[in-house]
């Protein structure tokens, strides 16, 4: 799953293939300065860091106790009849060594 879709209960199982959500607890959540696009004034980016740690072994891809980075680059529309923004899409990222430079929904 790319991008955000309407149907919410769609999105959020692709999300979470593999049950993701449960194997990793909430440590905390950063959102970053807004930036406006320098070609549009209606698109806009805010980057989004998440921490998570793992809940249990799952052998070579997370230890119990492990945290984890996970970064978005999120695109947002502003629509201009109303001045309200969406998002549209993102570039999602990991600290894990070896995936630094990887877009992870490519």
């Amino acid at each position: 799953c790319r991008d955000y879709r309407e149907d919410r209960i769609a999105w959020a199982k692709d999300l979470n293939k593999g049950g993701m959500f449960d194997s990793f607890e909430f440590v905390k959540l950063e959102a970053g300065e807004e930036e406006l696009s320098d070609d549009d004034e209606n698109v806009g980016f805010v980057e989004f860091k998440v921490t998570l740690r793992a809940k249990e072994d799952r052998g070579a891809s997370a230890v119990a106790g492990q945290e984890t980075v996970i970064s978005e680059r999120s695109k947002f529309v502003r629509d201009p009849s109303d001045g309200s923004w969406s998002y549209a899409s993102g570039d999602v990222r990991s600290e894990v060594a070896g995936l630094e430079d990887t877009t992870l929904n490519a």
